[in-house]
């Protein structure tokens, strides 16, 4: 059996790879979401992660050693990034992404673009991440230069 990678769209002709419009995901890599996911079901969710992101246009991968919600257990956040505009809207927040449906959901979420309205991430989301849905909060704020 062949595996099949899915290749990012090339750029328009005056667009760069900067300005496409995607999902931002902040992922945690810390000991209890790694343990966690580990323990769920043994594969390895970061390189799938990452290559979901790398397949994704416009899409950003934020790791965090910890993203502080370890109460919540494996946690992750979703936002829309306006690429043209630089804009990042609020953040949508899932937990018990160790779940194998919840996590493969999340990963078939993003590859499809993620939230596609700026302001309101959780608005449209599969089954299965609406119950992994914890709340939003504001855009991160990132410094420039």
């Amino acid at each position: 059996m062949s595996r099949r990678t899915a290749r990012p769209r090339k750029p328009l002709k005056n667009e760069t790879p900067a300005d496409a419009s995607g999902p931002v995901l902040a992922w945690c890599t810390g000991s209890r979401c790694a343990g966690l996911r580990r323990l769920a079901d043994g594969e390895d969710h970061e390189q799938q992660i990452v290559s979901t992101i790398r397949a994704t246009p416009g899409a950003v991968l934020i790791n965090s050693p910890c993203l502080g919600r370890c109460e919540l257990a494996c946690v992750a956040a979703v936002a829309r990034r306006d690429g043209p505009n630089d804009q990042i809207g609020p953040l949508a927040w899932f937990s018990g992404l160790e779940d194998h449906g919840r996590f493969h959901a999340l990963r078939e979420w993003l590859r499809a673009g993620g939230p596609q309205q700026i302001l309101q991430p959780d608005r449209i989301l599969p089954p299965a991440l609406r119950a992994a849905t914890c709340g939003t909060t504001p855009a991160p704020r990132i410094r420039r230069g």
